[in-house]
C-alpha cells in the first residue's frame, strides 16, 4: 500500500494525487469491527490508497485501537471533539484528504479485495461517473443491498435489486469523485444522520454526473441493522422489516426531520410546493402509526420536533437552496426519473387495508 507522507504540504499536490484513493472511516464506538475494516484495506489491489479514521468522540476503545493498528498500517487519524456523527466525520475526512477519488466507509464494512480496483476502474473508463457504488452483503438478509430507492415524497427504502432507475446510492460505502465534491460541497453538517446519502446523491445528480452500480465489487456489512431488504423494485413490492416498524425514535426522528431539508433543498419551486406538503402530511400519519404500534408518544412528538427544526433554520436552508437551485443544469423531470412516482409509505397503508378486508371476507 503506497502511503503519502502526512506531513506533506497539501498545497504542493491541490487539487489531489491522480489514482490515489483517500478512504475515510468515521469511527463512534466501532472498536469491535475496526481491526477487520483496515485489514481488508491492506489487502486491497489497488494500492494507492490512505486510510483516514476519523473519531467522532467515542466512549468505548476505538481510538486506542485505531492508535494501536497505526503503529502497523500507516494511518492518517483525526478526531473531533464531540461527536458530529457521520456527517461530521465525513467532512473531516474530505477536509484533510489527498486523493483523486473519496472512499467513505462505514466502520462496519469489510472489502473484498479487488472492491477499490474494480470500482476505480469504472471511473477512469466514464468521466461522466460522479460516484460508484457496489453490492453489500448484509448479515441475515435474504439479498443484497445496492443502494437506495426514493420516492418523490422523500421516503427512502433499500434496494435489492441491480436496477439503477430506481437508485439512489447509500452512504456506507460509496466512491465519489474529488473534483465532484468541490463543485457541491461535502456532506450537509446539519443531518448529523440518516438521508445525507440520498441528499448529496440528489446534489451530485443535480451536476449532470452519473451514479453506477459495480454489481463485481461486493463488500460484506457485519453490524446487523437493517435485516432484509424493504423494497423490491422489479416487483414494487414493500418487504417489512422489524427495523421498518420498530424504529429506533432518535433514527425516526432525524430521518423525517432531514426528509423535508433534503426536498426544501434540491427541488424546484414548483415541487417544493407540490411535494412537500403531502410529505408533511404522510410524515404526520406516520407519526401517528409509529405511536400506536410501539406505545409511544414521543414518536408523534418527532414529528413535530423535525416541523420545528426546520421552521427554525429556513434561513439556513434557504441560503444553501440558492446556490444549489443556481448551479443545477439539470431538471426535476430528469431527477424524477431515478425515483419512485408514488408514495412507498401510502403504498404500504394501502396493501394493509387490502390485506385485512380479504381475510375478513375469508371468515
Amino acid at each position: 500500500m503506497e502511503i503519502i507522507n502526512k506531513n506533506q504540504d497539501k498545497s504542493k499536490i491541490f487539487p489531489s494525487q491522480k489514482g490515489l484513493v483517500s478512504v475515510i472511516i468515521p469511527v463512534y464506538n466501532g472498536e469491535s469491527h475496526l481491526e477487520e475494516l483496515i485489514k481488508s484495506l491492506i489487502n486491497q489491489t489497488h494500492k494507492k490508497i490512505e486510510i483516514i479514521p476519523v473519531d467522532n468522540n467515542s466512549t468505548d476503545n476505538s481510538k486506542k485501537k485505531i492508535e494501536a493498528l497505526s503503529k502497523e498500517t500507516p494511518l492518517r487519524i483525526f478526531s473531533n471533539k464531540k461527536n458530529e456523527g457521520y456527517c461530521g466525520g465525513c467532512n473531516k475526512g474530505i477536509e484533510n484528504a489527498y486523493g483523486e477519488f473519496l472512499l467513505f466507509l462505514s466502520q462496519d464494512r469489510i472489502m473484498n479485495s479487488d472492491w477499490i480496483e474494480k470500482t476505480v476502474i469504472e471511473m477512469n473508463n466514464n468521466e461522466k461517473i460522479g460516484c460508484v457504488i457496489g453490492k453489500v452483503v448484509r448479515e441475515g438478509a435474504s439479498s443484497p443491498e445496492y443502494g437506495h430507492s426514493y420516492d418523490v415524497y422523500g421516503a427512502v427504502l433499500i434496494n435489492g435489486t441491480t436496477e439503477e432507475s430506481n437508485v439512489f446510492f447509500g452512504g456506507g460505502t460509496v466512491l465519489i469523485r474529488k473534483k465532484v465534491l468541490d463543485e457541491i460541497g461535502g456532506f450537509d453538517p446539519e443531518f448529523f444522520i440518516y438521508q445525507e446519502d440520498v441528499d448529496i446523491c440528489w446534489r451530485i445528480r443535480l451536476l449532470g454526473n452519473q451514479i453506477k452500480i459495480v454489481e463485481k465489487a461486493i463488500c460484506q456489512n457485519k453490524g446487523g441493522g437493517i435485516s432484509d431488504t424493504f423494497y423490491d423494485s422489479n416487483e414494487y413490492q414493500i418487504k417489512f422489516d422489524v427495523e421498518l416498524v420498530n424504529m429506533p425514535l432518535y433514527k425516526f426522528y432525524y430521518s423525517q426531520k432531514n426528509r423535508i431539508r433534503t426536498m426544501l433543498k434540491n427541488y424546484s419551486t414548483k415541487n417544493v410546493w407540490k411535494r412537500i406538503p403531502i410529505s408533511m402530511m404522510i410524515i404526520f400519519l406516520r407519526g401517528i402509526f409509529m405511536s400506536v404500534k410501539n406505545k409511544d408518544i414521543l414518536y408523534f412528538v418527532a414529528v413535530f420536533r423535525g416541523f420545528f427544526w426546520n421552521l427554525a433554520h429556513i434561513k439556513n436552508t434557504m441560503k444553501i437552496r440558492k446556490i444549489i437551485q443556481k448551479n443545477r443544469i439539470i431538471d426535476d423531470n430528469e431527477i424524477e426519473k431515478y425515483m419512485i412516482n408514488h408514495s412507498i409509505e401510502l403504498e404500504v397503508v394501502k396493501r394493509i387495508i387490502r390485506q385485512f378486508i380479504k381475510r375478513k371476507n375469508e371468515l
